[in-house]
């Protein structure tokens, strides 16, 4: 280390993206910041990362790494929604990772372990193998629509178009999306093959 620095290498690159990431948001993180956080040029990081889109593989598969893991309390619908309710909570406290997931494009070899858990644990809670992968996806889907979509009400809708009494509020989103997500897996596992 000289100058104080820290030696350049991926981890390093990867720790301060998902630092940038973290503080200011996805569109903050660009290979320039990267470099200025760690007082190097941009080509200094092209040693060690290909563009911004290996980056955001890194990042992601960065946050895959530590997608919850399926609890071993309870019976096996309960641990299902254990597992997806907390994937959301994890998820939600890292909302710029939720976009690059959603873009379709990246992959994150650590989230295989999620996958594979998730549809095990549809299969012991009732779900027919040949239905599980579309339950998973299912799910996961739910999960990315609440995350991605912070808008109380999902689209704006003015007091015309809803009733006084109604309270359409998302106070807890996490709560919201167990209301759903608990419904989704009921309907799942009642679906027969």
């Amino acid at each position: 280390m000289r100058d104080g620095r820290q030696r350049l290498n991926r981890n390093v690159i990867v720790a301060t993206a998902r630092r940038i990431a973290e503080a200011d948001g996805l569109d903050a993180l660009t290979l320039r910041r990267v470099g200025h956080e760690l007082s190097t040029g941009q080509a200094s990081l092209y040693r060690h990362i290909t563009d911004r889109h290996e980056l955001l593989e890194l990042l992601a598969d960065d946050v895959a790494r530590d997608l919850p893991r399926l609890p071993t309390e309870g019976d096996a619908r309960q641990r299902l929604l254990t597992l997806w309710r907390a994937a959301h909570d994890y998820l939600a406290r890292h909302r710029w990772a939720v976009r690059i997931i959603a873009d379709g494009d990246i992959e994150a070899p650590s989230a295989v372990g999620f996958a594979r858990t998730a549809l095990a644990a549809l299969v012991t809670a009732g779900c027919p193998e040949p239905q599980a992968l579309r339950g998973y996806r299912a799910l996961w889907h739910l999960l990315l629509g609440h995350l991605l979509n912070a808008h109380p009400l999902g689209h704006h809708l003015d007091e015309h178009h809803v009733e006084a009494h109604v309270a359409f509020t998302a106070d807890d989103p996490g709560a919201e999306f167990e209301w759903a997500m608990t419904r989704l897996v009921d309907g799942i596992l009642r679906t027969p093959s």
